[in-house]
């Protein structure tokens, strides 16, 4: 069944429509599962990883032509990490290395 967003499942979840949800990691740990609704609810199984069908790390969607786009924010994310503000924001919200490095 498709859902129009995660607060959808998470309402299913809650109801009882659901027994379980398969999302990305960080969402449900910091929009479900460290909030009051997810209490009682928690990981179960391992992490999925097959690069070869889901690819290697996060990623942003993009029409192919937008390459002056993808450049920018590449560009961007390379200057936050190097003048050190990426990890200054991850530490500040997330409690683990969000890339596993």
């Amino acid at each position: 069944m498709p859902y129009q967003n995660q607060d959808q499942v998470y309402a299913d979840l809650l109801s009882g429509r659901l027994d379980a949800a398969l999302q990305d990691a960080v969402q449900a740990d910091i929009g479900f599962l460290k909030t009051p609704r997810g209490a009682g609810f928690q990981f179960v199984g391992k992490d999925l990883d097959d690069p070869k069908i889901l690819g290697n790390g996060a990623g942003i969607g993009m029409r192919k032509e937008d390459t002056d786009l993808k450049a920018k924010v590449d560009k961007a994310i390379a200057d936050i990490i190097k003048d050190g503000t990426y990890r200054k924001l991850e530490k500040k919200y997330f409690d683990f290395d969000v890339y596993g490095s």
